[in-house]
């Protein structure tokens, strides 16, 4: 049983929540800049959330319930927010945003899922 978790944190009021439980579940936090915030919840087996941030006011939150679920998040610029939810087997979300002021929501259930969100 192997449980793998990576968090880098850099520059001043910096917040960053990772939970890993079971095997082999990995999380990947790379934060820049001011104000930044990233949570990582996973549960279950294989899991993989990757979120990068650099910029003003970002915030990342990514919960994950069950195995084979992949999420990535990068986001550049101010005030942006992403949240990915996702519970089941082998849902995939990848959400890259930079600019001002962007939104994004992710809601996945059951198996198979995939979604992606652009936006400049």
């Amino acid at each position: 049983m192997k449980i793998k978790g990576l968090v880098i944190a850099t520059v001043f009021a910096l917040s960053s929540i990772s939970g890993v439980f079971a095997a082999d579940n990995e999380a990947i936090t790379d934060q820049t800049g001011w104000g930044n915030s990233a949570g990582t919840f996973q549960s279950g087996f294989r899991n993989f959330s990757g979120t990068g941030q650099v910029g003003i006011r970002n915030s990342s939150t990514t919960i994950q319930h069950g195995a084979f679920n992949e999420s990535g998040t990068a986001q550049f610029g101010r005030r942006n927010d992403s949240l990915t939810v996702q519970q089941g087997l082998g849902n995939v979300s990848g959400t890259l945003q930079f600019g001002r002021g962007n939104n994004s929501q992710t809601y996945q259930s059951g198996v198979g899922n995939n979604s992606v969100t652009i936006q400049h």
